[in-house]
């Protein structure tokens, strides 16, 4: 028996077939997008850690589908980059930062965009990672997933839409989020890895940041998909 979530998607799928852009889009493999791809330019801080150039027109479509209709397919491709990308950085991290145990933390959404869309994509993307993930017993796993540890209290618009200066991201972005009280009690001394979509100038990570230094987070790793 076919589930019912499958039949709708099917449906839905029938009634309103995909573009051909889509389709195209859907057709890269993770593979593919590495080596086709740019890269995004260095950024001069050793916390965070960026996959793609935003100003790419394919990077630009690819993301817009995750953010603004919560594409699994999609999202499933970058999970696999950023799964091989992670393993990477914190078998070096752990070696000579002793980063390890590490929590993997959405970048959070406001309600009222969370209402307006239905999904926090970077929820969709951290669900992704998690999958992907091969633990190394059935009793551990070395990246922990945390989805409501952060939260966005006070409603900002997309920094990526903006043409603000960095001081005045930085200024509406103040004080925005906050560790829920239940999940402050499990931070204390923790690694944090925190994951975006997108970033610009960096202040919805630096912001993000200072929520969890506050809740006694120890060493954080910021990573996007593109700048």
């Amino acid at each position: 028996m076919i589930p019912l979530k499958n039949t709708l998607v099917y449906f839905l799928d029938f009634l309103f077939p995909a573009s051909d852009s889509l389709l195209r889009l859907e057709a890269l493999s993770a593979g593919e997008m590495v080596r086709t791809l740019p890269g995004a330019q260095e950024i001069k801080d050793d916390r965070t850690i960026v996959l793609f150039d935003y100003k790419d027109e394919t990077v630009r479509e690819l993301i817009w589908e995750l953010k603004y209709k919560g594409s699994r397919k999609i999202a499933k491709k970058f999970a696999e980059i950023l799964v091989d990308v992670l393993k990477h950085e914190l078998a070096d991290r752990s070696m000579f930062e002793n980063f390890v145990s590490p929590i993997l933390i959405p970048m959070p959404a406001s309600s009222r965009r969370r209402k307006e869309k239905g999904f926090n994509q970077t929820e969709i993307l951290a669900e992704e990672v998690i999958k992907h993930l091969a633990p190394p017993s059935l009793d551990e796993r070395w990246l922990e997933y945390a989805p409501n540890i952060l939260e966005k209290i006070i409603h900002t618009e997309s920094q990526a839409r903006t043409h603000a200066t960095k001081r005045e991201r930085e200024k509406n972005l103040e004080h925005s989020m906050l560790v829920s009280a239940e999940g402050a009690a499990g931070l204390k001394g923790r690694s944090i890895i925190i994951l975006d979509d997108v970033t610009t100038s960096g202040a919805t990570f630096a912001e993000a940041r200072r929520a969890l230094k506050v809740a006694g987070a120890k060493k954080m790793l910021c990573v996007a998909l593109a700048h």
